[in-house]
């Protein structure tokens, strides 16, 4: 293998304090978590995450068909008004609208596409991930490669990596569009990175944005991916954060479009402490929840099987 010649994109400065954003609707300003327990096959995590965005899409059509027949109501009969059990109902069914959701996994190895490569990956390339023997975790299932629909290219997923799916409704929140969503991503995990305490102790890791999508550390090495997707408003996907992943399954490819470039997790930056996955993911959404300009977070672990239920 050729030399890894580490070529780091320029500095972009942002600040990192305060939030970004704010909700706008009520259901908005709970923010759920579901944290799942188990290492799941990354197939598996998607179909989740579908259950949950089709949710927000269905109530999404609904609402909006409610806000045309009302509208078409005001225009056929301008002194008109629904009577106060209509307006009851019509309240209690908006009401109903999902709260923003942040699913946690850990997943089996896999590595996964963005838009950006679907065209241009090969079989051979495939291959060669699917083939794949890591360093350290040499117990852990082959690696399968798969194509998904969140932007960027190849980014890898496995034990000991937090990957937060984040699903909500931007119009849910004040002057939100998808770049802001990314800025509170990078937000939130540099603000994980730094303030995460383990042992009494922050963690301390400082961490950058540059030019391109995603969380470096200072020593010019990338320690969380992000790749987002857009429906109607409604998110999907979101972020991978490496606690103590074998990075020989990212370091023996070029990734995420960086060429030569170098990935390290928090436990190589801080290699006398016992990093815990689920620590970290807990963390990120809370730190997510103070970017989102959210109070209350409630956390809920489970299993695939709950979810079958």
């Amino acid at each position: 293998m050729a030399p890894r010649n580490i070529q780091v994109p320029n500095i972009l400065t942002r600040s990192l304090s305060g939030k970004i954003t704010n909700p706008v609707e009520p259901a908005a300003k709970v923010l759920r978590h579901l944290q799942f327990t188990e290492v799941l096959p990354f197939e598996k995590g998607l179909e989740i995450q579908e259950k949950f965005v089709r949710a927000n899409l269905d109530f999404k059509q609904l609402q909006g068909k409610i806000k045309n027949q009302l509208t078409k109501l005001q225009v056929e009969h301008p002194n008109g008004t629904i009577n106060p059990e209509e307006k009851k109902i019509i309240d209690n069914i908006l009401s109903m609208k999902p709260n923003p959701m942040v699913l946690t996994f850990q997943f089996e190895p896999t590595y996964t596409g963005g838009k950006r490569i679907k065209k241009s990956i090969t079989t051979e390339q495939i291959k060669q991930f699917e083939s794949f023997q890591p360093k350290t975790q040499k117990n852990n299932k082959h690696p399968k490669f798969v194509q998904t629909e969140r932007g960027g290219q190849i980014t890898f997923h496995g034990p000991g990596q937090v990957v937060a799916y984040l699903v909500m409704d931007l119009k849910s929140f004040h002057d939100f569009p998808a770049k802001k969503l990314i800025s509170t991503i990078e937000h939130a995990t540099i603000n994980t990175l730094k303030e995460t305490v383990v042992n009494n102790k922050p963690l301390n890791i400082e961490a950058k944005l540059t030019d391109c999508t995603g969380v470096w550390t200072v020593d010019n090495a990338k320690i969380a991916s992000i790749g987002v997707h857009v429906r109607r408003s409604i998110t999907s996907h979101g972020v991978s954060i490496n606690a103590n992943t074998d990075l020989s399954y990212m370091n023996s490819f070029d990734l995420c479009g960086i060429h030569n470039g170098k990935h390290t997790s928090i436990q190589e930056q801080r290699p006398n402490v016992s990093v815990d996955s689920s620590l970290v993911a807990i963390n990120f959404v809370k730190q997510l929840a103070k970017s989102l300009g959210i109070d209350t977070v409630e956390r809920i672990q489970l299993t695939e099987a709950d979810v079958e239920q």
